[in-house]
């Protein structure tokens, strides 16, 4: 049964432009999904651009390849944001992946933490994850209508199981109170989406600087076997342009699997 917060967070960020997030942010004590609690908001028309939904616990949490997102209940940020009028043209999908993954290894940044961007939008600290991304588009044409960006940053939980995970407090040795993190993240994405989205090229930039394993060797996997390649960049669509024997090749999210070092 759905547990809702009925206070919302009193003091989000200052929120001036029509294209920002944080006008409006819900907290929940106990859903499935924050990404599903939106989608179906959208469905019944019952929400607004930017609005925010934060999450103490999320125990059907979806990541990429559609695995699970399981985290302690209260120690990690479990949130979704639903971004209305996006107007960017499909073939340009990827600067929304672009400006949540620099938003967030700028914000650990702030906190003293070195993250990299593995491909597509997984946030890694030393090898280890920290944060991940979803984002679901609906399309309208040739643009996309509207996104669903959901979020899990590790925030102060230190024991993982068998997951190779970090967290905020795993490297900093500190405590951080997750609504503060959430501030955080909201007035940077904020930051970010204004510098970049009239610039996609210097957007894309930024990324590739931040890119874990750019240029350097690396273990995949493809359909024809395991292989070392060396990853060349991002196209705009977003798919990965590796090296393997000499040739670029391209893949999309399901049609390549990176082979972490400690499973050689």
């Amino acid at each position: 049964m759905l547990k809702l917060n009925k206070s919302l967070l009193l003091k989000p960020p200052n929120v001036k432009s029509m294209m920002e997030i944080g006008r409006k942010i819900i907290h929940l004590d106990s859903i499935d999904s924050t990404s599903n609690y939106i989608a179906n908001m959208v469905r019944t028309n019952e929400i607004g651009h930017g609005t925010v939904i934060l999450a103490d616990e999320q125990f059907a949490g979806r990541g990429q390849r559609d695995s699970e997102w399981s985290v302690k209940p209260g120690e990690n940020l479990t949130f979704s944001v639903f971004i209305d009028n996006v107007n960017v043209a499909v073939t340009d999908q990827f600067v929304l992946t672009q400006v949540v993954s620099l938003s967030l290894v700028e914000i650990l940044r702030q906190f003293g933490i070195e993250a990299d961007i593995k491909w597509p939008n997984d946030i890694f600290v030393n090898r280890k994850k920290i944060a991940g991304v979803l984002i679901e588009n609906q399309l309208k044409g040739k643009l996309i209508k509207n996104s669903i960006i959901g979020i899990g940053l590790n925030v102060n939980q230190t024991e993982f199981d068998s997951f190779i995970a970090t967290s905020i407090k795993k490297e900093i040795g500190a405590f951080k109170n997750v609504r503060d993190v959430l501030y955080s993240f909201i007035y940077t994405f904020n930051k970010v989406w204004n510098k970049y989205i009239i610039d996609f090229h210097l957007l894309s930039e930024e990324y590739h600087q931040n890119l874990y394993l750019i240029d350097a060797e690396a273990q995949y996997e493809d359909v024809e076997g395991q292989f070392t390649g060396v990853i060349k960049g991002v196209q705009p669509s977003g798919h990965l342009i590796l090296e393997k024997d000499s040739t670029e090749k391209y893949y999309d999210l399901k049609e390549i699997k990176f082979i972490p070092r400690n499973a050689l």
